[in-house]
């Protein structure tokens, strides 16, 4: 186990776009680092904590960090559809490069749907990261597993 300081956490962040998509879980990260590294301010966007989107920039050192729900389904409170986009859209819309990192997760939103469900937006996701890498292979993806112990 590797612990991070304020300082080694903003290094490895240093000068990148972090495009972060999923559940509560996810939205869990973007809260811990928006709450660990001081220069990291997030943005009001007047939208839903739930569904997000949500922002935080550091602009002394060129980090901008977005959180937005995985689309439907969803368990959320009342929100514009509009803020609701799908994953692979979602990446579908990013040049990405050497200075852009996706993390994405699915799961407990999905486990009262039927499992062709959950495989078709999988397979959709996978489309779009191999899309993504063809034309950008140095960027950074990161597939986040489901927390163990729901449902």
């Amino acid at each position: 186990t590797r612990h991070f300081t304020a300082q080694t956490t903003t290094k490895c962040l240093k000068d990148k776009h972090i495009y972060m998509m999923g559940d509560s879980t996810l939205r869990q990260w973007f809260e811990f680092f928006v709450k660990a590294l001081p220069t990291l301010k997030q943005m009001n966007l007047h939208v839903q904590k739930q569904s997000g989107p949500l922002l935080a920039v550091d602009v002394e050192n060129n980090i901008d960090l977005h959180w937005r729900a995985h689309g439907v389904p969803l368990r959320t409170q009342k929100t514009a559809v509009a803020d609701l986009h799908y994953i692979s859209n979602e990446i579908d819309d990013q040049a990405g490069g050497p200075h852009t990192v996706f993390i994405f997760n699915l799961g407990p939103h999905f486990t009262t749907y039927p499992l062709d469900f959950y495989t078709h937006r999988v397979l959709r996701i996978r489309k779009a990261v191999l899309a993504l890498l063809q034309r950008a292979p140095d960027t950074t993806v990161i597939i986040k597993t489901v927390n163990t112990g729901y449902k």
